[in-house]
């Protein structure tokens, strides 16, 4: 069991975390996760249990107690693999050259599949511009309101919302109308893949690329699955120069 330990201050070493835990548990590993360029802490860790009986017992125990005069969030987090959750951090800070970097461009059409509260979605609004438009894509209402609010904040009119059913896969938009998708931490939390990657090549123009971030899956593994499927073909891969994580970017065309 793997769980997130935040709001840490900067000065909380992987020892002082360990160090709460053995009245609960003895834990595998504790990871702070650091800033790839500065090496700073970003405030979180992630700490991996043995059994989920003591992973909830540490969470019903520790959470919300102090360490280094700081109230701490303890919580249940998805497996992540080697490097994964520095390189997400990185895609966040920054979303717009990684965007660029995909293709994004002005006057485009993007779809964000499971856009969560719009990580993406607004950089991507700002870069298509007056002249393109977002979709963006989310399961969670509440996800969707954050980013209708971060739309008016940043006077973004070229953004619309859609509450999708996880259960359906299907998505409302006609046969090849989006030039980029963007499907971001989501593809392990969906059962039937092929059935979503079908209707993501209906979507996609001739043209188009698929920007996939297969976090808790893994690059080789998710390329595998793609080459089971044969709708995608990789296109090219992206990350940070010279950070190696287990999952990374992938840019996918039609087969």
């Amino acid at each position: 069991m793997q769980l997130y330990v935040g709001g840490l201050s900067d000065d909380t070493t992987e020892v002082d975390v360990e160090e709460i835990f053995p009245k609960v548990c003895l834990p595998q590993s504790v990871t702070i996760i650091r800033d790839i360029e500065s090496g700073k802490s970003k405030g979180f860790a992630i700490v991996k249990i043995l059994s989920e009986e003591d992973g909830e017992e540490a969470i019903r125990q520790l959470n919300g107690t102090m360490l280094r005069g700081r109230n701490i969030i303890v919580r249940r987090t998805p497996e992540t693999l080697p490097g994964e959750m520095e390189f997400r951090e990185w895609l966040t800070e920054h979303a717009s050259e990684a965007l660029m970097h995909v293709g994004v461009s002005q006057a485009q059409t993007v779809l964000d599949y499971g856009c969560g509260s719009g990580t993406f979605t607004i950089p991507s609004a700002r870069i298509v511009g007056k002249e393109g438009g977002v979709y963006a894509f989310e399961a969670r209402s509440d996800r969707l309101e954050r980013v209708r609010e971060r739309a008016k904040e940043a006077a973004l009119g070229n953004i619309v919302t859609v509450l999708s059913d996880s259960s359906k896969l299907s998505i409302d938009l006609p046969d090849e109308s989006v030039d980029i998708i963007l499907v971001y931490d989501v593809m392990h939390e969906i059962d039937n893949r092929r059935r979503l990657l079908q209707e993501l090549h209906r979507v996609l123009k001739e043209d188009g690329t698929l920007s996939i971030f297969p976090m808790h899956m893994g690059t080789e593994n998710f390329i595998d699955v793609m080459r089971e499927y044969g709708l995608f073909c990789l296109r090219n891969r992206y990350g940070p120069l010279g950070f190696k994580a287990a999952s990374e970017i992938l840019n996918f065309q039609k087969c």
